[in-house]
Protein backbone atom coordinates (compact mmCIF):
# COMPACT_ATOMS: atom_id res chain seq x y z
CA UNK A 1 0.00 0.00 0.00
CA UNK A 2 2.88 2.37 0.76
CA UNK A 3 4.27 1.82 -2.76
CA UNK A 4 0.95 2.77 -4.31
CA UNK A 5 0.78 5.88 -2.16
CA UNK A 6 4.34 6.83 -3.16
CA UNK A 7 3.42 6.40 -6.83
CA UNK A 8 0.31 8.55 -6.38
CA UNK A 9 2.35 11.28 -4.70
CA UNK A 10 5.00 11.13 -7.44
CA UNK A 11 2.39 11.45 -10.18
CA UNK A 12 0.62 14.27 -8.33
CA UNK A 13 3.93 16.13 -8.00
CA UNK A 14 4.72 15.65 -11.70
CA UNK A 15 1.30 16.98 -12.69
CA UNK A 16 1.60 19.97 -10.34
CA UNK A 17 5.06 20.81 -11.73
CA UNK A 18 3.83 20.53 -15.33
CA UNK A 19 0.89 22.84 -14.61
CA UNK A 20 3.15 25.34 -12.82
CA UNK A 21 5.66 25.43 -15.70
CA UNK A 22 2.87 25.84 -18.24
CA UNK A 23 1.17 28.72 -16.44
CA UNK A 24 4.35 30.43 -15.22
CA UNK A 25 5.09 31.53 -18.79
CA UNK A 26 1.55 32.78 -19.28
CA UNK A 27 1.27 35.35 -16.54
CA UNK A 28 -1.09 38.13 -17.50
CA UNK A 29 0.60 41.03 -19.21
CA UNK A 30 -0.56 44.64 -19.40
CA UNK A 31 -1.39 46.00 -22.84
CA UNK A 32 -3.11 48.96 -24.48
CA UNK A 33 -5.85 48.71 -27.11
CA UNK A 34 -4.83 50.51 -30.31
CA UNK A 35 -6.90 50.36 -33.50
CA UNK A 36 -8.15 46.79 -33.31
CA UNK A 37 -4.92 45.41 -31.83
CA UNK A 38 -3.34 45.28 -28.41
CA UNK A 39 0.15 46.65 -27.80
CA UNK A 40 2.14 44.73 -25.18
CA UNK A 41 5.64 46.14 -24.84
CA UNK A 42 6.99 46.21 -28.40
CA UNK A 43 4.50 43.61 -29.71
CA UNK A 44 1.35 44.54 -31.61
CA UNK A 45 -1.07 41.62 -31.61
CA UNK A 46 -4.63 40.85 -32.64
CA UNK A 47 -6.80 40.01 -29.65
CA UNK A 48 -9.98 38.25 -28.56
CA UNK A 49 -11.78 38.95 -25.30
CA UNK A 50 -12.11 35.99 -22.92
CA UNK A 51 -15.59 37.13 -21.87
CA UNK A 52 -18.04 39.82 -22.93
CA UNK A 53 -16.46 43.04 -21.65
CA UNK A 54 -16.38 46.66 -22.71
CA UNK A 55 -13.17 48.45 -23.61
CA UNK A 56 -12.13 50.88 -26.31
CA UNK A 57 -9.07 52.40 -27.98
CA UNK A 58 -6.55 53.63 -25.44
CA UNK A 59 -7.80 51.42 -22.60
CA UNK A 60 -5.30 49.36 -20.62
CA UNK A 61 -6.15 45.66 -20.49
CA UNK A 62 -4.74 42.47 -19.00
CA UNK A 63 -3.85 39.80 -21.56
CA UNK A 64 -2.51 36.29 -21.76
CA UNK A 65 -0.62 35.37 -24.93
CA UNK A 66 -1.70 32.37 -26.98
CA UNK A 67 0.59 29.35 -27.22
CA UNK A 68 1.95 30.60 -30.52
CA UNK A 69 2.46 34.11 -29.12
CA UNK A 70 0.67 35.56 -32.14
CA UNK A 71 -2.60 36.45 -30.41
CA UNK A 72 -3.61 37.95 -27.09
CA UNK A 73 -6.61 36.93 -25.02
CA UNK A 74 -7.96 39.89 -23.06
CA UNK A 75 -8.83 38.64 -19.58
CA UNK A 76 -9.55 41.91 -17.81
CA UNK A 77 -9.50 45.69 -17.89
Amino acid sequence: MADLRNMQNAVANMVANAIYKRTENQKAKRGVIRGGSVVIGSKVLPYVPAVDMYFQDGDSVWCILSDSGRMAVVVGV
